[in-house]
């Protein structure tokens, strides 16, 4: 009896599993602009709720809120919401304290392309109404580097503005194209090796 019974829960969850990732397909949802991540969100669609902490605190109340075969959208419940674009390996945080991540033209605004440990390594940021500033990040024995890009176009890169596709060209310009100088000012040692899309995360 007992066989039968642990035969039919092992038929059961085998079932459960391929069930879940046959839901796992393209919910047509296509992205445009960064305000459409909220149609992902809306549509309530997740058939992969998991998330890799890296072993990181911070990320420990990170909730993922759309899972389809393309997107994963995760929420820190505060201020950022962090976006994996799986076929293109594009993963990128957005970084606001406006209700519900409105956009408001005089509210500051990040956003930060990451690598595959969810570590920035460029960012766009906006401060106050008309102020746009690009930043990369570097990583060397322990501490935190920021560098600034001087170029013009860096200056001029509207974060509530920027079409998805804008974003996916910006990381080869960020990276081939963008002249950096170091940025004055020091980050705390512990964002060495955890996000600083997390700063101020509570």
């Amino acid at each position: 009896m007992k066989k039968v019974i642990v035969f039919s829960l092992l038929i059961f969850f085998g079932c459960t599993n391929k069930q879940k990732e046959l839901d796992c397909k393209d919910q047509g949802i296509k992205i445009e602009y960064l305000t459409d991540i909220d149609k992902l969100i809306r549509s309530k669609c997740i058939c992969d709720y998991s998330f890799n902490t890296f072993g990181k605190d911070r990320l420990d109340k990170c909730k993922v809120l759309f899972s389809d075969e393309n997107y994963k959208v995760i929420y820190d419940q505060r201020n950022t919401r962090v976006h994996i674009d799986k076929k293109l390996n594009l993963k990128f945080a957005i970084v606001s304290i406006s209700p519900d991540f409105k956009t408001i033209a005089t509210v500051p605004k990040s956003l930060y392309i990451l690598d595959d440990k969810l570590m920035p390594i460029y960012s766009i940021t906006k401060f106050g109404k008309d102020k746009f500033h690009t930043y990369r990040y570097k990583y060397d024995k322990g501490n935190l580097i920021v560098e600034i890009a001087i170029d013009k176009e860096s200056k001029n890169l509207n974060v509530d503005r920027l079409t998805y596709k804008e974003i996916i060209s910006l990381v080869s310009k960020m990276k081939n194209k963008f002249t950096y100088k170091i940025n004055k000012g020091d980050f705390d040692e512990y964002f060495y090796d955890v996000p600083l899309w997390t700063e101020g995360y509570k």
